[in-house]
């Protein structure tokens, strides 16, 4: 009998020869073929949409709504990994909204990376709704902030039983296992109660963070996935004029690199007293804790089905981003949808087999995420680092931070005219990213563009760059690209 991973890499194997033979007779129409995926995603026909979804992403791969069906496709298989990339992929040509925002960050709580997930969720609060982000939260160890997010929901007006029941989950989480109790007695039946509370304690295991989300979103949870395949890669699809830009820059580094005007970091004594001065104006970390806005809950599924749960594609078709629409995902007890095998059974006994190497996910996601930054810094140049930087946030990861960098330039396109740069720092023993904006030539444009962003609900403040008129230092510095 074959196992999962034979069977997957046939499938994908077999799949990618047929869509490079497909496209080059032009036999492939995406608009088609996202809307089969659609229909097999609603229907529970995973292993379907996701080949169908390659397809329209393969026949249109920079199309960001694609991507994000593939992603749901994915997740609906139970690939993680696979999924991850390509909501990752989507929210790189521009998908910036909270539905593809939540999806990335359950993907990376299933994955081992918690802490990105948090990031994630922070940067896009106001985009999600409060009992979707107060599970998510939950789900990825933070469960006391949880509690706090949707208690304070639950008092604010948003008193549903979805919310309610996001709520218990979160309190059982907590180790706040009465008040779980009492606050879930509140929609789930007397008899089925004592029932709820076991399935919460079989999956509150910090060790198994993949079976824990899997059991929320109903979804496989031992299916071994090494990735989507390497011809829906987005880096095989550069964006037009693209490669003369990449071109141009590696000109330009080469050039300067002859003319020996980029020097060698400087000591660590030289750089001290810099970072010390930057973090006595240290913009704070993404409070994830500040007070929610009231959000309504909009769902029209039944009462028994909103016992915790948490909003979620399948997309549309259509392509748009703004055209993503969402499905209610019941986290527990809910029928079995067709042609799955789901993680939330009633009794769960013993952790992912060892055939599912769930070791190696984090790996995979690591190697990935190192590639891109990799490759996103070869293809940016040094440049004049500016009198002034902008600092927009602070994350707990280097990802977290480059992802913010994503979201703040598309709610302010004023940022496009200046460059990212991330940069660490160590604030009271604990390890910040900052995302800056630089390249501002005095004080007077970078507090405009701070302006900008806080008039559209953000927060920044203003700085000297510490490296321009540091001595013996040319004023350059390395950026992160804000290609799109």
């Amino acid at each position: 009998m074959m196992s999962h991973r034979m069977i997957l890499s046939l499938a994908t194997t077999a799949l990618a020869a047929g869509l490079v033979a497909g496209c080059a007779q032009g036999s492939v129409h995406p608009g088609q073929s996202a809307a089969r995926a659609q229909s097999a995603l609603t229907g529970g026909e995973a292993v379907k949409a996701v080949a169908l979804a390659e397809q329209a992403v393969l026949a249109d791969p920079r199309n960001p709504g694609y991507r994000m069906l593939l992603g749901s496709a994915y997740l609906r298989a139970g690939r993680f990994v696979a999924a991850r990339q390509a909501y990752d992929d989507a929210m790189e040509l521009g998908q910036d909204d909270g539905k593809v925002a939540l999806s990335l960050a359950l993907t990376d709580i299933a994955l081992g990376h918690p802490d990105v997930a948090v990031d994630t969720l922070g940067t896009h609060r106001q985009q999600i709704p409060v009992a979707d982000y107060g599970l998510a939260l939950a789900l990825a160890g933070h469960a006391d902030q949880a509690v706090e997010v949707l208690t304070g929901a639950v008092r604010g007006g948003d008193d549903t039983p979805k919310t309610r029941q996001n709520l218990a989950y979160a309190m059982a989480m907590a180790g706040h296992w009465r008040e779980a109790r009492d606050m879930a007695a509140q929609d789930v039946p007397a008899d089925q109660l004592t029932a709820r509370m076991a399935q919460w304690a079989q999956l509150n295991d910090p060790g198994n963070m993949r079976l824990r989300v899997a059991g929320v979103l109903g979804v496989p949870g031992q299916i071994e996935d090494e990735g989507q395949p390497t011809a829906l890669a987005l880096a095989n699809f550069p964006a037009a004029g693209a490669g003369q830009a990449v071109a141009q820059a590696a000109q330009a580094a080469t050039a300067q690199a002859a003319i020996g005007t980029t020097p060698a970091s400087p000591p660590a004594a030289t750089q001290a007293p810099v970072l010390a001065s930057f973090a006595a104006q240290e913009l704070p970390a993404v409070d994830n804790g500040a007070a929610q806005p009231q959000v309504a809950d909009a769902s029209a599924a039944p009462t028994a089905e909103k016992l915790a749960a948490i909003d979620m594609p399948p997309s549309s078709a259509s392509g748009a981003p703004s055209a993503v629409a969402s499905a209610n995902v019941p986290a527990w007890a809910i029928a079995p949808r067709p042609g799955t095998t789901h993680a939330a059974a009633p009794v769960i006994t013993g952790r992912l087999r060892p055939a599912d190497r769930a070791d190696r996910a984090p790996a995979l996601v690591a190697k990935a995420a190192q590639a891109r930054v990799a490759t996103l810094a070869a293809r940016t140049p040094a440049m004049p680092a500016g009198t002034h930087l902008v600092q927009l946030g602070a994350f707990s990861t280097q990802e977290g931070a480059h992802r913010a960098w994503r979201h703040y330039l598309a709610i302010n396109p004023a940022l496009k005219g200046y460059r990212p740069v991330i940069t660490a720092a160590v604030v009271n023993g604990k390890q910040f990213w900052r995302t800056q904006a630089a390249g501002f030539a005095s004080a007077s444009p970078a507090r405009s563009l701070c302006g900008s962003v806080k008039a559209k609900g953000g927060v920044c403040i203003v700085l000297a760059n510490p490296v321009a008129n540091q001595p013996g230092m040319a004023p350059t510095i390395r950026f992160a690209s804000n290609r799109r």
